[in-house]
């Protein structure tokens, strides 16, 4: 395996990492019921406006009390 092979199995690896993040992060916004408290839903609604926050929130659980 050459180095251009082994660049390219990093990069898509990571395009699919941050990929499953941020759709991880849009598929729990659409999971919440939107009752009191709104904390879980504004975090994942800031993540799905701005990207590197979603793709981050994506890989947490934010459980209100």
């Amino acid at each position: 395996m050459n180095d251009d092979t082994k660049g390219s199995i990093i990069a898509i690896s990571i395009v699919v990492l941050i990929g499953y993040g941020w759709f991880a992060n849009l598929y729990k916004l659409s999971q919440y019921n939107f009752d009191r408290p709104y904390r879980a839903e504004v975090l994942r609604g800031v993540g799905a406006v701005v990207f590197p926050v979603g793709v981050v929130m994506g890989y947490f659980t934010i459980e209100d009390d």
